[in-house]
């Protein structure tokens, strides 16, 4: 695979973690497929508990994943460097998210340092971390008990 492959593959990672994150009309993405994108071994860190493995990545998003009516995950600017069978990048997310139909949307904005490990099924994330740069007071009070001060 050259670098370019590489970098598409993660790319496209990248976009099949953000539709599997999404809810539409108050369902969520396949989370047994959102969790398959990860490492075994994979440390999961939204700002609201850090996890490990893809079991565990799968319960947490289920509890995060009744808030809203919708949820829309955009990934944005990545920048990706590959080192063989390892890779880092940073993607900067843009979130919407509606409390119900008709709702003004609040929103979010994070930049995502993320790990990558190539394994026999193809790239799979090593860890995703964000360090938060807005949130609107609504996202907040949604995830009261949730987020880490």
């Amino acid at each position: 695979m050259s670098n370019s492959d590489d970098i598409q593959a993660i790319t496209r990672l990248k976009s099949q973690y953000s539709y599997g994150a999404n809810i539409m009309a108050g369902k969520p993405g396949d989370l047994d497929e959102f969790a398959g994108l990860f490492d075994e071994q994979a440390i999961f860190d939204v700002g609201m508990g850090e996890v490990c493995g893809p079991q565990a990545i799968k319960t947490l998003m289920q509890s995060l994943t009744t808030q809203w009516y919708c949820a829309m995950h955009y990934m944005l600017n990545p920048v990706i460097d590959i080192d063989g069978d390892y890779a880092r990048a940073k993607f900067t997310g843009l979130f919407a998210f509606v409390s119900e139909p008709g709702a003004a949307p609040v929103w979010l904005s994070n930049i995502y340092h993320d790990t990558f490990v190539r394994t026999p099924e193809g790239w799979r994330f090593a860890s995703v971390k964000v360090e938060q740069a807005f949130a609107d007071p609504g996202f907040l009070s949604a995830y009261e008990g949730f987020i880490e001060q």
